[in-house]
């Protein structure tokens, strides 16, 4: 609920009407933080000035001082001669007299939802009401505040008694006579006034309200009256005035012991009742003291009280029955009550009983409800129905509090009523969310005597074994059924799927011959209840294929879902899908979306709708409907993108630029892109819309004597006359190169070209050209720099680090904790001049090897750092320049002992067991090289291959597998259709019947990929 400003801007004219029945024009609306304020503590510590002192400006401006006017008004200045609504002042007296909003409303012109409702039911509904509705049902909350209302209202606010007898002059109703009498009597209103039915204007309120300063009485601090035990466990702790429970505080000691409670504020924040934790009051002198408030808002802030050790005051049986039935068991509560009334919380052997018949095997013991619980099996052949007694005394040991009863044995036992707590929840929520959540109903049968039945109240033939049933209401047909435990002591409640909407629902319990009732809340969570597409941000082109669109959902309460989640809605149907200017991805032909869909269950786009093809013509559209239509819930989104020519290579862009020099013995990686007409990388065209054949790249060396040119991605080297490909083939050439120098110096020169080829004479379309220059180290001065290095991690203070990272040198420097010291070196112009990867650094020191270790492997080939304990060190690094002269420089370095965590969890999509073995089912390979796993930590360190098995102490990787599609589905169920995994050494083995399967990884805090595995 919002709030209104106290200070309104004028309103347009509308009628008020008042307790006599007239009707009258609103003149004007206005604020004023009024009449409340005569209830205000705060004119306990205002000091005004002499009334003839000041003018009614002056007064304002004091009440503004005062915090009981709005200090920024209207923005029209202090308008005196304005009104204020009856809705404003209700607020006010709210305010300013410290009430509790009240939901609801009593008045059919004031909305529950109204900004000032619940303000108006707290006034209204005060003791005595400090406002009231004009008529039956009416409050008129924009109705004008008359100068008689506000004389009511003061004299209500203020206790004033009301003069019925007093001479009015002037015009006033019947029925405000004796308030306005009051209040001229008490000087709150002056005597020159004539008409009291007019509106009060903003210059009276603001006389009114300072005049009411002199009969104030309310206190201005607030004291603690009385603190008193009201139970075993609990202090009750009374005050004089409301406090801010926000920030108010109650601390109980005994002597000088703190003792630890938790505070319930009643609602007039008056009243709190402490409870003690995991200990209970004891004989002796207690003090509870009020702080967390100014100390010049404390008057009086402790009270001390007595108390005395628990006792038992009263012991009785719990049912009002003379017989108990016959049974194997039967159980009868007793209270013994403390003296607070409570049922006392000594344990069962603080009491002794006698029971005065043959075989029947009392025990007495503690239910969880405090009360005292006395078994006895009367089903003895001694115990004839309606002749057998059965005597029974129990008394407290200590006080010798003692009751006596005979019990006549009845027919035998039956349930006769049943009683059902309320519900608890397995979750947070304290309602059913999800299939994983529970709600729990606790039981309690009784016989016909009143009597507790349980299991063991079963006679040999069960002829009196209850039958428990439970029905919902509404009918909701994601319920599972909900049985009775075996001991009949409760029932569960949990959901077959989650719901799609939020709900209470009646849970009707039937036992014997009773019934009963018990609420249990359901929360729609994870079920989409609204869609949403997401802007296409890309080109579709007419042939493009595996798109991919955006899409959102969320449930009933607003939240949205997750990728999996609407993987999992798409699974269960949820969702309705159709396209047109494209190919929806079907499972059919697709395994990794969902039916028809199109929508991806594994993978970088789970949760995306794919499309296979894009098949609507050039200056078409691909239009997408997505639906939920259900008989709770209709909702749909849609999305139009449009279609543009198909793609063909247009541009060769530079992605990654080469190293303008190197040194003899460098290399250097740079890369090219083929680009479309619309600027997006082009690995291969679309052949339903354009010919492979009708372009090409031509990549060239210009002379091979100064090095050699080879593609990243396969390793084959570019011929000096150039290397051709296709246009279903610029994969390759996208991956990039490495040019590697020679022996020679002088500049090397390559070159890609772009042609159309579907004339007969080759068009050049683009071309990108680059050059290195070999430069000779002994001619050339060169300025090197040793490169920051990240933070470490502390690996080798770490119990988890594998022994062989700890042995030795060479133990360290293989680690893959440890991380490499590399060197940048720049020619006088600032060209970066690539170096060979090793060779340069000599030797290396660390400032501190207790924080770092610093390494030199393998003939003063690389250096290396690894973490140690938590840390700084500088490391001094010695290296050779091209030159062979020796320099030394430094960095510094951090370790810390951060837990290492995986950030980052990357996988293939797909793959095809076929691609590592080519074997015939069952073949088996590990799941690090199945899924291409990669795993990046919080230090920046990324594990594969062996090292994600390595370092399992750290990422701890588990592996599962699911969605297990099989060859032959109606074939006998054998070890064929399994897919088992090695958790220790990464083995994946599928069995000989299966089709396909989803791997998926989860590093030990939570990182998951997947991969789907086909044959």
């Amino acid at each position: 609920m919002s709030e209104s400003s106290l200070i309104l801007e004028p309103n347009s004219q509308t009628l008020n009407g008042n307790r006599g029945g007239e009707k009258k024009v609103m003149k004007k609306s206005l604020s004023v933080l009024v009449a409340g304020a005569m209830v205000s503590s705060m004119f306990a510590s205002i000091a005004f000035a002499a009334d003839t002192q000041l003018t009614t400006q002056q007064k304002l401006d004091a009440l503004i001082a005062a915090g009981i006017f709005d200090k920024d008004g209207t923005g029209n200045g202090s308008e005196l001669d304005a009104n204020m609504t009856r809705e404003q002042l209700a607020k006010i007296l709210f305010k300013l007299k410290g009430l509790t909003e009240v939901s609801g409303t009593s008045y059919g012109d004031v909305a529950a939802d109204r900004w000032s409702a619940g303000f108006i039911q707290a006034v209204t509904k005060a003791t005595p009401p400090l406002m009231e509705g004009q008529w039956e049902g009416v409050f008129n909350p924009a109705g004008d505040v008359t100068i008689e209302e506000l004389a009511t209202v003061a004299v209500r606010a203020l206790g004033l008694q009301v003069d019925s007898s007093a001479s009015v002059t002037g015009k006033v109703s019947d029925w405000a006579k004796g308030y306005v009498g009051a209040a001229l009597k008490a000087g709150i209103l002056p005597n020159t006034l004539t008409d009291f039915t007019a509106e009060a204007i903003r210059s009276q309120l603001v006389e009114v309200t300072y005049a009411a300063k002199d009969i104030v009485s309310v206190p201005g601090k607030v004291s603690v009256k009385e603190a008193k035990a009201t139970g075993v466990s609990k202090v009750q702790v009374t005050l004089d005035k409301a406090v801010d429970t926000a920030k108010a505080t109650l601390t109980l000691k005994k002597g000088a012991a703190t003792i630890t409670t938790t505070a319930t504020w009643s609602d007039d924040k008056k009243t709190a009742t402490l409870a003690l934790k995991d200990t209970k009051l004891s004989a002796g002198d207690y003090t509870v003291t009020l702080g967390g408030l100014e100390a010049s808002e404390i008057a009086t802030a402790s009270a001390s009280f007595k108390a005395e050790n628990e006792t038992v005051s009263k012991i009785e049986f719990v049912t009002a029955s003379e017989e108990i039935a016959k049974a194997p068991k039967v159980t009868l509560k007793i209270k013994a009550s403390n003296q607070y009334g409570e049922a006392a919380s000594f344990p069962a052997g603080s009491y002794s009983y006698l029971v005065s018949a043959n075989g029947t095997n009392p025990n007495l013991t503690k239910g969880d409800d405090g009360l005292l619980q006395l078994t006895l099996n009367t089903s003895g052949a001694d115990l004839l129905t309606g002749i057998g007694v059965v005597p029974i005394t129990v008394y407290h040991n200590e006080t010798r509090t003692t009751v006596t009863k005979t019990f006549k044995v009845g027919t035998e036992a039956y349930v006769a009523k049943v009683e059902a707590a309320e519900a608890t929840y397995s979750n947070e929520r304290k309602a059913l969310a999800s299939t994983d959540d529970k709600a729990t109903i606790k039981l309690t049968l009784y016989d016909q005597y009143g009597g507790v039945f349980t299991k063991d109240s079963i006679n040999a033939t069960q002829s009196n074994k209850p039958n428990i049933q439970a029905l919902v209401s509404p009918y909701e047909p994601n319920f599972k059924e909900i049985t009775a435990d075996a001991e009949f002591k409760e029932i569960t409640v949990q959901l077959n799927k989650n719901v799609e909407k939020n709900g209470e629902y009646t849970i009707t319990i039937y036992a014997g011959t009773s019934s009963t009732t018990a609420k249990v809340k359901v929360e729609s969570s994870k079920v989409a209840n609204k869609v949403e597409f997401v802007d296409y941000a890309g080109t579709l082109a007419t042939g493009d294929v595996n798109k991919y669109i955006v899409i959102n959902a969320y449930d009933a309460a607003g939240n949205k879902l997750s990728a999996d989640d609407i993987v999992t809605n798409a699974q269960a149907g949820r969702f309705s899908v159709s396209i047109n200017g494209a190919i929806t991805a079907s499972e059919a032909t697709d395994t990794s979306v969902v039916g028809t869909t199109g929508i991806v269950k594994y993978g970088e786009h789970k949760g995306k709708i794919k499309l296979s093809e894009i098949n609507s013509p050039a200056k078409g559209i691909v239009y997408a409907n997505l639906g939920i239509y259900t008989a709770n819930v209709q909702n749909n989104a849609t999305l139009t993108v449009p279609v543009v020519d198909a793609r063909v290579p247009s541009s060769i862009s530079i992605d990654t630029e080469a190293a303008t020099k190197a040194v003899l013995g460098a290399e250097s990686k740079f890369k090219f892109l083929v680009k479309d007409q619309y600027g997006e990388k082009l690995d291969s065209v679309a052949t339903s819309r354009v010919e492979a054949d009708d372009y090409k790249v031509v990549v060239t060396v210009a002379d091979a004597t100064y090095g050699g040119l080879k593609t990243q991605k396969t390793g084959n080297a570019v011929v000096v006359s150039g290397t051709e490909y296709s246009a279903t083939g610029f994969a390759d050439f996208n991956a990039g190169y490495i040019f590697t120098t020679t022996g020679v110096v002088g500049k090397v020169e390559f070159e890609a070209k772009l042609y159309d080829t579907k004339t007969a004479t080759a068009r050049e379309i683009a071309s990108v050209k680059r050059s290195i220059e070999t430069v000779n180290a002994a001619t050339t001065n060169l300025t090197y720099s040793i490169n920051a290095i990240t933070d470490l991690f502390a690996a080798q203070d770490s119990a988890l680090i594998p022994a062989a990272d700890k042995a030795d040198d060479a133990g360290k420097f293989g680690s893959t904790l440890a991380k490499a010291i590399t060197i940048t070196a720049k020619d006088g112009a600032g060209n970066v001049v690539a170096l060979p990867a090793k060779g340069l650094i000599q030797n290396v020191t660390s400032s501190n090897p207790t924080a770092v270790t610093a390494v030199v492997y393998g003939a003063q080939t690389e250096a290396k750092v690894l973490g140690n304990k938590a840390g700084t060190s500088t490391i001094n690094v010695l290296f050779q320049t091209a030159k062979g002269e020796l320099q030394t420089q430094s960095v510094d370095v951090v370790s810390k002992a951060d837990a290492v965590a995986a950030v980052t969890v990357t996988a293939n999509a797909a793959k095809t067991i076929s691609s590592l073995t080519g074997a015939t089912p069952p073949v088996a390979v590990t799941a690090v090289n199945l899924m291409g796993l990669k795993v990046k930590d919080n230090y920046g360190i990324e594990f594969s291959g062996a090292n994600i098995a390595k370092y399992s102490n750290f990422i701890g990787v588990l592996y599962s597998v699911s969605d297990v599609k099989l060859i032959n589905p109606n074939a006998a169920a054998s070890a064929a259709d399994l897919v088992t995994i090695d958790q220790a050494t990464g083995a994946v083995t599928r069995g000989a019947n299966v089709a396909e399967f989803v791997l998926k990884a989860t590093t030990n805090n939570g990182k998951t990929a997947s991969t789907v595995v086909t044959p």
